[in-house]
């Protein structure tokens, strides 16, 4: 058995959408007549797919079979299921309702979908769930502005926290200053994608101006020593996702990918399997990595504390769940 099965384990940078199986995909497009080209089934990974640009294109149309609440039910259930059977006591996953609404739902039946299969979970398996939703920076300021404020204006039981997501490149920090500065005011958590695509100037800006607690990614800061003292002074957790850069080529190899460096350096850092079957990658998988890195079982457990302590849960909730690590 690896030493790292039986480890507790948790993850809060993982796209919902994106964790649909290839399985769970065709059954959802039968169910809701869609029409999928096999060539989107790859051999390497679940799903094929060229580059960055090109992974953005084909994830739309792989979860574009996900049409009803029910869909995010089975999808949210499957999902914490396969988690749970690996030692994952924890999982804050990140939706979408611009996703949900384009196919039709609204904002509280796709989340009443997935609060529902939270809670399943949670009582066949134990496995503890919270939501973050995403606004996507290339459909706009406008529309991450307006995905906020309903947000804020529908608190929803599962929903913790707002992340930024989408295209890092062309859709700078500094668009979206407004929807974040509305979500600092209103004490509302916040995590930004930053350091995956782009370099230590914009993760900068991101933290100056966005007021992140969490950055998703953050691993090219490693490129700025200055930066990476920041990050460890101002007690920003990197959510990092080493599979996911290999697969993308942002980094060719797990020797060659700056985590190990960041961890040793003092960084709070945690693994994260990001958009699973498109990469190839689990939750178990990203302890593993770092184990292989050379991290002993309790440093592997120290991630399990970092994402766990850096959750937008409830206090109590994270209370509970830290006593099983002790």
């Amino acid at each position: 058995m690896n030493s790292t099965e039986q480890i507790f384990k948790s993850e809060i940078h993982v796209h919902l959408e994106a964790t649909i199986t290839p399985d769970l995909c065709r059954k959802f497009a039968k169910r809701n007549n869609v029409n999928l080209s096999e060539d989107l089934f790859g051999t390497k990974y679940a799903y094929e797919w060229d580059d960055f640009y090109d992974f953005i294109k084909k994830y739309d149309l792989i979860t574009s079979v996900i049409h009803t609440p029910e869909d995010y039910r089975e999808l949210t259930y499957q999902y914490l299921k396969d988690c749970a059977a690996s030692d994952t006591i924890y999982v804050e996953a990140m939706v979408s309702s611009t996703h949900a609404k384009k196919k039709g739902m609204t904002y509280h039946s796709f989340l009443d979908g997935v609060h529902e299969a939270s809670l399943q979970a949670e009582k066949d398996f134990g496995i503890v769930s919270r939501f973050i939703m995403n606004g996507i920076r290339h459909l706009g300021p406008e529309s991450v502005q307006d995905t906020a404020y309903e947000v804020l204006k529908n608190p929803h039981p599962c929903l913790v926290g707002f992340g930024l997501a989408g295209d890092e490149l062309h859709f700078p920090p500094n668009l979206f200053v407004k929807t974040f500065d509305m979500l600092k005011e209103a004490n509302f958590p916040i995590t930004v994608h930053a350091g995956e695509w782009d370099g230590p100037e914009n993760i900068r800006n991101a933290i100056k101006l966005l007021h992140p607690t969490r950055l998703g990614h953050g691993v090219r800061s490693i490129e700025d020593a200055n930066l990476v003292q920041e990050i460890i002074e101002q007690e920003i957790i990197l959510e990092t996702c080493p599979t996911s850069n290999i697969a993308t080529k942002i980094y060719d190899s797990y020797e060659n990918h700056p985590v190990k460096k960041l961890y040793d350096a003092g960084v709070k850092i945690t693994v994260n399997s990001d958009d699973p079957p498109f990469f190839n990658a689990t939750i178990q998988g990203e302890y593993d990595v770092m184990s292989k890195l050379g991290l002993s079982n309790d440093e592997l457990r120290s991630l399990t504390f970092n994402s766990i302590q850096s959750s937008f849960c409830e206090d109590q909730i994270k209370e509970k769940l830290l006593i099983k690590l002790s």
